[in-house]
């Protein structure tokens, strides 16, 4: 059997993948948001576009 090496991690400072972490969040909720305007502006002019060829 494989035998693990112990790792100490009392000391291990979690500030900057903390950072990171709500970075990467940040930067899903502005990637999500712009996605969703992005789709409603494609309907918007989807709508326009047939009223015109109704006239």
């Amino acid at each position: 059997m494989a035998s693990f090496t112990s790792i100490d991690l009392t000391k291990f400072d979690l500030t900057p993948s903390g950072r990171a972490a709500r970075l990467a969040v940040d930067a899903t909720y502005v990637t999500v948001g712009l996605s969703l305007l992005t789709f409603q502006r494609i309907q918007v002019r989807r709508r326009e576009f047939e009223r015109s060829l109704r006239r």
